[in-house]
């Protein structure tokens, strides 16, 4: 309860200090339908100890559509305490709802001691439960919506290979961000030469469930924007879109 407490201050201090914000607004697609919508932002904020900004928030927010929700409502709701220069994690918390099921969780990174406190608050049959664990961790661990970030910010290179240890609810697994070389991307937001970039998974098995695959497309430019993310899922095929960038 006490880590809890403390997350939730670090958020209201995020608030009141907070400068240097990047908004990324995504059109959301499945199957070349447009189902919703995924808002991403990234700020400065400054610790409990320290005025200036040491540590980032990421605030990812993606819901369904009107249409959609009549017939399988889709919520994401994630807030993320990174590490301003690497983006390695420190904190998270997370509420998905997908139709009548609601899943969330929050964990904190505890590095001193190599450990991930976990806690997961269950509401499938409007019984809540709690599920707390403690995980071992070796070095530093990413939440996978962070490392895409990163990477902005990061000199992109054709061949280049990135590896990252990255923490998924109960599991710590490795993958391999290979850049590939740039093709012509169009998104609502702008038209550009981008550098493809494919995460695999360091174990040879498949990134994601059922045979998935990603792929992300930044900008071959200063900015470097991740203008679309891809995601091969069992059903079909799922899309960001960038269609606004917002600084601040």
């Amino acid at each position: 309860m006490i880590r809890i407490v403390n997350i939730i201050f670090v958020l209201l201090l995020s608030i009141i200090f907070s400068q240097n914000t990047h908004t990324f607004i995504y059109k959301t697609k499945f199957k070349s339908l447009n189902v919703g919508t995924t808002q991403i932002i990234i700020k400065d904020y400054p610790t409990i100890t320290d005025s200036d900004a040491k540590q980032k928030i990421i605030t990812i927010e993606s819901f369904s559509n009107k249409w959609i929700d009549l017939l399988y409502k889709l919520r994401h709701h994630s807030t993320l305490i990174v590490n301003r220069n690497d983006y390695s994690l420190l904190a998270l918390t997370q509420k998905v709802q997908q139709g009548d099921y609601i899943d969330s969780y929050n964990a904190t990174i505890n590095y001193l001691d190599n450990i991930i406190y976990y806690n997961n608050f269950k509401d499938l049959t409007n019984t809540t439960k709690e599920e707390s664990l403690i995980i071992p961790i070796e070095g530093k661990v990413y939440e996978p919506f962070a490392i895409v970030y990163y990477l902005q910010n990061l000199n992109l290179k054709t061949n280049q290979k990135h590896i990252f240890n990255y923490y998924a609810k109960k599991n710590i697994k490795s993958l391999k961000l290979e850049v590939f070389n740039t093709e012509d991307i169009i998104t609502p937001y702008i038209k550009s030469p981008c550098y493809l970039v494919v995460p695999n998974s360091t174990s040879g098995d498949f990134l994601l469930k059922n045979k998935g695959e990603m792929k992300i497309w930044y900008t071959a430019d200063s900015l470097q924007l991740p203008i679309k993310i891809q995601q091969k899922m069992r059903h079909g095929i799922m899309e960001l879109l960038l269609i606004d960038y917002v600084t601040e």
